[in-house]
């Protein structure tokens, strides 16, 4: 087989890598033909006149025709022996070197040698051994596409292995930089957040090479070093500059969120043009600049961001608040967001809902679940699923910034979730795009005293999550009954948006909602009830202990509804009810982790449950399973009737309850046996009585 066939038979004419790289099969081009042509882009060729007549095999180029990787092929007969290969590699590795390739590859079409063009010696990966990857656009383009990104950053003239990933978790800097503003800024916990993830976003854009020279973090930091810049003026130009520049890539959605508004830092010129700024602001964001750095110098640039990093930074913030006065109303324990998502199944080209988003952690671990949900390719994002998140802009006590701060988080975590496609795409133009098409497409907030509540408009989605505010208001209630979209005269904030999300799900949709008792018990929602049990199938219902949520010390459920595609079929099947004493956290202020979390049993249970083929037969394997826990029950559909109580820890006897360790035993005493039980307590407080006198004495 000749070597054109060869490459043919991997390349064709040319061939694109994830819209990232090209690679040209060139046969009788030469160098010279393909500089004049602008097919490649290399300055030092210009004046190396001996090598614009040689004619690559392969060349691999990037979007800005920059050239990455030079293959050489060979016949078998010509690449068989070692000396054979060397001399492969001598004979076209100059010229390679001459276009500033890091990447040389010599090739049969079977055998793969990589060799760092810099240093002539092999590539190694990250445990030292030679790489010996095929190339093979046409049917491996994504792992080719990574692997060379890789060895872009990390190959030089004194280094040829690729370096071992390290995944960036700078939790502790956040809960540093959050107690430096709070303790001189006094900010609100969510404006700390807020401020941390604009100055997060800022160090990560400059670390990918998004920010130029000029706008970059590590040029915010010199100036401090220069005589005669002050702090104001450092900040003034940040504002002025790095910002501005990251709200051009990220533009306003029309709701007029991004992940640029608002801000807790000001600074300005006076008259006279001399740079100020009141309250402590230009000392404060110098020391907030100074712990990033000192963190780069420790740990490295923000190039990979830590999956745990990524889920529990908003926690890191809402912890910090003592009394989690307004927590509740846009925090939902990580732990309650993961067990909720696990039990729905998410596929590919689902239509996922969150009505009440907050920061748009249930949409984000939904998106988890699916493998590369979003990719890029031929300018635009390709998602595997669609995911809405509906929020109602709100006024927040003590917020500085005059913005709808939930929104912006949602937006700029989504970010920090899928870094990797702002990092793998960092142009200019592509991270406007996404930008636009992930964030902006994804999110929207409202401004009207219903929100999300104003229209239903008949827009269907395959799996809803969500922890909707639950609260009374008149004025809600009578607003939403003159739109005409709510007739099932549900009580409270809740009751609408569980109307809201039965008749925004699609037929066999299926929705995990947080709902507080009121849901369960008030027999003012018997009509509510009477619609659950016409239109859906209840999957299960898990009782929450108090104090789940940080602001609501009261009763809470997560019910599992599944939509019918036939109104007129009665569920056939229990149930499944479960007794939650735990989640995996403590249940007061300070929220520290517990290894006691019956929570993750229920959700374990559950989806043991569902995969049953027939839920009215579980299968003898799992019935211990089921059986020998005191906090599951399996309850027939009958008992959930219109005018009966939901709650279905009322369901549990006494006894059971003692078991369970969720009431204590009543202890009962003959009259002989409670006299002298009183006798006790008299000579005990007399006791006391004469101690006291001692001490008055």
């Amino acid at each position: 087989m000749s070597e054109q066939t060869i490459q043919n038979d991997l390349f064709s004419n040319s061939v694109t890598i994830l819209d990232k790289y090209e690679c040209l099969n060139l046969g009788a081009t030469t160098i010279g033909d393909l500089i004049v042509g602008k097919r490649i882009v290399c300055d030092k060729v210009k004046t190396a006149v001996k090598n614009k007549g040689k004619k690559p095999d392969v060349l691999i180029v990037d979007s800005s025709k920059k050239v990455v990787a030079y293959i050489e092929f060979k016949k078998p007969d010509e690449f068989d022996t070692y000396k054979k290969i060397q001399a492969a590699i001598k004979q076209e590795i100059d010229v390679a070197r001459e276009l500033g390739v890091k990447i040389f590859v010599a090739t049969d079409g079977s055998k793969f040698v990589w060799i760092n063009a810099l240093t002539g010696l092999p590539i190694l990966d990250e445990q030292g051994n030679k790489i010996i990857a095929t190339i093979k656009p046409k049917t491996e383009e994504r792992e080719i596409a990574k692997l060379i990104g890789r060895l872009e950053i990390d190959l030089s003239d004194t280094n040829n292995q690729l370096q071992l990933i390290k995944y960036s978790d700078p939790t502790n800097l956040a809960k540093k930089i959050g107690g430096l503003l709070k303790n001189i800024k006094f900010t609100t916990p969510k404006d700390s957040l807020y401020t941390f993830v604009e100055l997060f976003l800022f160090k990560y854009l400059s670390d990918i090479n998004i920010l130029g020279t000029t706008e970059n973090f590590d040029y915010i930091w010199n100036l401090y070093g220069e005589d005669g810049r002050t702090e104001a003026e450092v900040l003034y130009r940040y504002i002025h500059e790095p910002r501005e520049r990251i709200s051009k890539l990220f533009p306003e959605a029309p709701d007029k969120t991004s992940v640029i508004n608002g801000f807790v830092f000001h600074a300005e010129k006076d008259a006279d043009g001399n740079y100020i700024s009141n309250n402590a602001d230009a000392t404060t964001f110098h020391e907030v600049i100074k712990l990033f750095k000192e963190y780069e110098n420790i740990e490295g640039k923000f190039i990979d961001i830590n999956r745990d990093f990524k889920s529990k930074l908003f926690e890191t913030f809402t912890k910090q608040e003592k009394t989690k006065e307004n927590a509740g109303k846009y925090f939902t324990p990580l732990k309650i967001v993961k067990g909720m998502v696990d039990m729905v199944d998410i596929k590919e080209g689902d239509e996922i809902c969150d009505p009440a988003c907050g920061v748009g952690k249930f949409l984000l671990e939904a998106a988890l679940k699916i493998d590369e949900p979003f990719t890029f390719k031929n300018g635009h994002v390709v998602k595997k699923i669609n995911l809405y998140g509906y929020e109602k802009e709100m006024d927040e006590k003590g917020s500085t910034s005059g913005y709808d701060l939930t929104t912006i988080l949602a937006k700029a975590n989504t970010m920090i979730y899928f870094s990797s496609l702002f990092k793998d795409n960092n142009t200019l133009t592509n991270i406007k795009t996404i930008s636009q098409e992930l964030l902006n497409e994804t999110y929207y907030s409202s401004k009207t005293i219903l929100g999300t509540l104003e229209r239903i408009d008949g827009k269907q989605y395959d799996v809803i999550l969500a922890n909707p505010p639950y609260y009374q208001s008149a004025l809600i209630s009578k607003t939403a009954k003159d739109t005409g979209f709510y007739t099932e005269k549900g009580l409270g904030v809740e009751g609408l948006f569980l109307e809201w999300i039965i008749k925004s799900l699609k037929p066999n949709g299926v929705a995990n909602v947080v709902l507080p008792d009121g849901i369960f018990t008030n027999v003012g929602n018997k009509r509510l009830h009477d619609f659950i049990i016409t239109n859906c199938y209840i999957e299960g219902i898990l009782s929450l202990p108090i104090n789940t949520f940080f602001n609501t010390p009261k009763k809470t459920y997560i019910m599992t509804l599944r939509k019918k595609r036939d109104v007129s079929k009665k569920q056939n099947y229990p149930v499944f009810a479960y007794y939650c004493t735990s989640i995996g956290e403590t249940l007061d202020v300070y929220r520290f982790d517990s290894d006691d979390n019956d929570f993750q049993t229920a959700v374990n249970k559950y989806n043991l449950f569902r995969s049953c083929k027939d839920k009215n037969q579980i299968e003898e394997y799992l019935k211990p399973i089921f059986e020998d826990d005191l906090k599951l029950k399996l309850f027939s559909i009958d008992s959930f009737q219109p005018h009966s109580a939901w709650d279905i820890e009322k369901r549990w006897t006494d006894e059971e309850k003692v078991k369970m360790g969720v009431k204590k035993a009543d202890v009962i005493m003959n009259l002989d046996e409670f006299s002298e039980y009183l006798t006790e307590i008299v000579d005990d407080i007399n006791n006391y009585g004469e101690a006291i006198k001692c001490l008055n004495s």
